[in-house]
């Protein structure tokens, strides 16, 4: 019973660590992860998938650069409750860049201000000491 057990656990742990290291290896999956952490409100995950120079320009036209976004989204001060992705389209260039592009609905808050939006978004990640990183993501909001 217990090497039953020990075989689940490796395998597990296994399949976790896979899936992590192809977030990094791919910049599709980068993309949907990043919209993942903002969902699960997990800065620790978002701190894995951005470069150091990353930058977001928010759907109020405002400029966020990585260690604001991360303090906002473990500090509790970026939530949002329900969030889709959809029509989605990357396009890779030179094996080392990439721009994803898609519509992104969300509800949440922003520092106690409520929105409930639709945008779409280009998410733009490039190949840094062998793995994908975000650099910059752009919303625009649809009206």
């Amino acid at each position: 019973m217990k090497l039953i057990l020990f075989i689940v656990a490796l395998l597990l742990n296994t399949a976790t660590f896979a899936q992590q290291a192809d977030v990094n290896q791919d910049p599709t999956t980068l993309g949907n992860a990043f919209f993942k952490a903002l969902l699960d409100e997990d800065g620790a995950t978002l701190g894995k998938l951005v470069a150091s120079d990353f930058s977001l320009t928010s759907f109020d036209g405002h400029s966020v650069e990585s260690d604001m976004l991360m303090q906002g989204v473990s500090g509790g001060y970026v939530v949002v409750d329900a969030a889709t992705v959809s029509d989605t389209r990357i396009r890779q260039y030179n094996n080392d860049a990439a721009v994803m592009t898609g519509t992104w609905k969300a509800k949440g808050n922003v520092q106690g201000q409520s929105f409930d939006n639709t945008v779409t978004f280009s998410v733009v990640s490039a190949k840094q000491n062998g793995s994908w990183k975000i650099v910059n993501i752009q919303f625009t909001p649809i009206r």
